[in-house]
């Protein structure tokens, strides 16, 4: 497993386990690029770090700056793309990334504290995180999780709602103005979880 932490003297704190999580070790050294000041990850959703098969690693961050740190041989280098999504304020930036294969993603975020603003609150990747565009229309609001159920199908919830895109993140439709923070697909078969305020956990069934 891997996990990040927020910056130290500018530099992102990385760790690595190879036994479950028995022991770790600091591969902080080998992130070249210094984080800005105020940049730093969001931990809403838990799903601004992602892992893709032959080593692929991202990692999303936000705030005064949004980049995604990627690597191809887990952690042991990395490179630092800009993630051209609302950002500037300490509450913006990326509150999560979800990827199909190791080519296409999604990443979702917004202003936690105006969460109905929908300006730039999702993008799309088809080269693995180097270059992101947006879809033809967004997502309805601030937006803290998002979830592939399979290459076309994906869902974004946050605070002020939920969407789906049935084009692998190119549009998005609201379905739901329920309060939520975060989702998770099953590990097989379609069967989505939400959870949101007051221990509230909703399922949404696909067919």
């Amino acid at each position: 497993g891997i996990v990040f932490g927020d910056p130290i003297k500018d530099k992102m704190q990385l760790l690595k386990t190879s036994d479950g999580g028995l022991t770790w070790q600091n591969m902080s050294a080998n992130v070249k690029e210094n984080m800005f000041v105020g940049e730093a990850g969001f931990a809403a959703s838990g799903t601004t770090i992602r892992t893709g098969a032959n080593g692929k690693v991202w990692i999303a961050t936000g705030g005064s700056n949004s980049r995604i740190f990627t690597s191809n041989n887990y952690g042991g280098r990395w490179k630092a793309y800009k993630l051209p999504i609302l950002q500037g304020e300490s509450s913006t930036g990326p509150f999560s990334i979800a990827f199909y294969d190791n080519r296409n993603g999604i990443a979702v975020g917004g202003n936690y504290l105006k969460d109905k603003d929908n300006s730039n609150n999702v993008l799309v990747t088809k080269n693995g995180g180097k270059s992101w565009s947006s879809p033809s229309n967004q997502v309805s609001g601030f937006r803290s999780a998002v979830e592939y159920v399979n290459k076309n199908l994906a869902f974004a919830t946050g605070s002020s709602g939920t969407d789906v895109s049935t084009d692998g993140g190119k549009s998005w439709k609201n379905i739901s103005t329920l309060n939520f923070n975060a989702l998770q697909k099953a590990k097989k078969g379609t069967l989505i979880l939400l959870t949101g305020t007051k221990g509230q956990i909703y399922q949404l069934k696909v067919d």
